[in-house]
This record gives C-alpha cells, sequence and structure tokens, in this order.
C-alpha cells in the first residue's frame, strides 16, 4: 500500500470573506432557496400545454414568489 501525503495547512494563510454586493446579489441567486424570502423552492403544476402535458414552475412555498432565476449569467 503506497504512503499518502496528507494536507499541510500554509504558514500565516489568513481567509478574509467580504464579498462585494454584486458578488452577495449573485450568490443569493445560485441558493436553492427563494432570493427575497428564503423559502424553499417546489414545482407547482401551472396548467398543461397544447398537447395536455402539464407543466410546472418554480415557485416559493412561503412567499409564492415566481420570479425564479432560472438562467444566471455572471462576468467579470
Amino acid at each position: 500500500m503506497a504512503y499518502k501525503q496528507k494536507l499541510k495547512v500554509p504558514v500565516g494563510l489568513k481567509v478574509n470573506f467580504k464579498p462585494s454586493e454584486k458578488q452577495f446579489v449573485l450568490w443569493k441567486a445560485l441558493q436553492p432557496e427563494c432570493h427575497i424570502c428564503g423559502g424553499e423552492i417546489v414545482q407547482s403544476l401551472k396548467g398543461n400545454d397544447h398537447l395536455g402535458n402539464e407543466i410546472y414552475a418554480p415557485t416559493c412555498s412561503h412567499c409564492k414568489n415566481e420570479n425564479i432565476p432560472q438562467m444566471i449569467l455572471a462576468g467579470r
């Protein structure tokens, strides 16, 4: 069995997490929760399409917000 080296903590490492306002907004949008109230996102039935298939949409179970980001684009 081969010897595995363990990771070593770098000397003098200091992590200072202070996101900008824009970084915080993006982080909140990526969370699996409502970006307004923090409630759980569930798929709620909205009706049927012209072929009779059920249509679901993401909805907050707490505040009933339906304006949930579907695609997040970020850049520098």
